[in-house]
């Protein structure tokens, strides 16, 4: 009983910060949607910002659990690379709110919530580094430095998140993918070397 309760505060609470946000969302309220006490919910967490840690945390988690399956699905190295661009854009657009928290500005009320963000970005950083030494070892990239690339390519794709999840179809998105996919694979330069004309 204790564990559905719990969930089901969870799962409420989700919902209501992804809608209104951290500031406009009321413990009271909260617990009436819940159907439980205010004190229920202090007795569990502690405070509305434990709540929301606790949503946070569960978001990553499970972001980064579907990336993983997703990457794993696939066999050669490319493709991994491919799924994992893929999979962070479809299942963080359903992560509100972690993605609210660069929209929101919430490291400056709360600075464990950017914590959690930048764990969640080193565990992204750590599955694409995981395919950049794979695909080193089978010979198919070329690289000096995987750790190093595999931040570059992180901190990219984080760069587009906020709008292209927020202004982008996902069809859209899949087509900007595509083609940052083609640079990183196959370079801007021509195999001669020069520099194309525009």
């Amino acid at each position: 009983m204790k564990q559905e309760k719990f969930e089901s505060i969870l799962d409420i609470a989700k919902k209501m910060f992804a809608r209104y946000g951290l500031r406009k969302t009321s413990m009271e309220e909260l617990a009436r949607m819940a159907r439980v006490a205010k004190a229920t919910i202090y007795n569990y967490f502690g405070s509305k910002d434990r709540v929301y840690m606790e949503v946070l945390r569960r978001e990553s988690d499970e972001v980064v659990q579907k990336v993983s399956w997703s990457v794993a699905q696939e066999s050669s190295p490319e493709d991994k690379l491919i799924a994992f661009a893929r999979a962070k854009f479809r299942y963080v657009r359903r992560a509100v709110n972690l993605l609210n928290l660069d929209r929101e500005g919430i490291e400056k009320l709360l600075p464990a919530a950017e914590e959690i963000r930048n764990q969640f970005f080193e565990r992204e950083v750590d599955i694409i580094r995981s395919i950049l030494k794979e695909g080193v070892e089978r010979g198919v990239f070329h690289l000096k430095d995987v750790l190093l690339t595999a931040k570059a390519i992180g901190h990219a794709l984080r760069g587009f998140e906020l709008n292209w999840l927020v202004q982008e179809s996902e069809e859209q998105i899949d087509e900007y993918l595509d083609e940052l996919m083609n640079i990183l694979f196959y370079g801007l330069m021509s195999e001669k070397g020069g520099v194309a004309k525009a």
